[in-house]
């Protein structure tokens, strides 16, 4: 068996300078807090403790209410996010070709290796 090779995209001083795009914006002289972080934070915590005490949907509910205000907030990240996520998908999807054929082999081996052993 052998190891996979993962390829990168882009090189890493690409993805430096498209980290900073995405920050500089929203770094924006914010001086006063805003209060919609607040409320984004206090919900995903909330949503946190109401799934860990049991009540799953009525946690996932408020956990997805502080995301979504969360996400309003970062519009420029979400923007590059979602131009990004095609080529990511496509990674993912090789990766998970790529996992399923060494996990074939492996049980094939395991097999042949079982006979082997019971002889």
């Amino acid at each position: 068996m052998a190891a996979v090779p993962i390829s990168h995209s882009e090189s890493y001083s690409q993805r430096a300078d498209l980290h900073g795009e995405v920050l500089a914006p929203l770094a924006a002289d914010r001086k006063t807090p805003d209060w919609r972080h607040f409320v984004a934070a206090g919900t995903v915590v909330a949503g946190g403790v109401l799934i860990a005490t049991g009540r799953r949907r009525a946690g996932l509910g408020v956990a997805a209410l502080g995301s979504a205000i969360a996400l309003v907030e970062e519009q420029p990240a979400v923007r590059l996010w979602w131009k990004r996520l095609p080529a990511l998908l496509d990674q993912t999807q090789y990766f998970l070709d790529r996992a399923e054929v060494y996990l074939k082999e492996a049980t094939s081996q395991g097999k042949r290796l079982q006979g082997i052993l019971r002889r």
